[in-house]
């Protein structure tokens, strides 16, 4: 009779792991993203836009990008998702046209900033966390 115990002990304890594992790859797959900024002030002087991109999540990490590399105009966000569905993500940027950016920065001037989202089974809300207001959407 001890050795049923000890199995059915052993058992629940290396189950949890498992259930923490799958639950930190619930989002895997890939996403869309939509990224909005809205117009700006006009002592910040920046035009309004949207982009639509694709985004994958393998074992949790999400990276997904606008644009070819190292190019004008290319955005790349990437960032760990919490079994929970918390992110902080990190967008990294070059400048395509000064009427987009803020100040008129200069095209080809690479930027980054911090994006905190949270993830529900197929859908995603996130926001830029300083600077210009930029609302993220994602969805399966």
């Amino acid at each position: 009779m001890r050795v049923l115990p000890s199995i059915l002990l052993t058992a629940v304890i290396s189950g949890v792991p498992a259930m923490a594992g799958a639950q930190a790859n619930s989002f895997d797959g890939t996403w869309n993203v939509t990224l909005t900024c809205p117009p700006t002030s006009e002592k910040e002087g920046a035009k309004g836009y949207t982009h639509k991109f694709p985004a994958e999540v393998k074992d949790g990490h999400l990276l997904g990008g606008y644009g070819k590399e190292g190019e004008l105009g290319w955005q790349r966000l990437q960032g760990q998702i919490g079994a929970d569905g918390s992110a902080d993500l990190t967008l990294d940027g070059i400048v395509s046209n000064t009427d987009y950016a803020i100040g008129r920065s200069p095209t080809g001037k690479a930027f980054r900033y911090q994006v905190r989202a949270t993830f529900e089974w197929s859908v995603g809300t996130g926001q830029r966390t300083s600077g210009r207001v930029c609302e993220f959407r994602f969805a399966r």
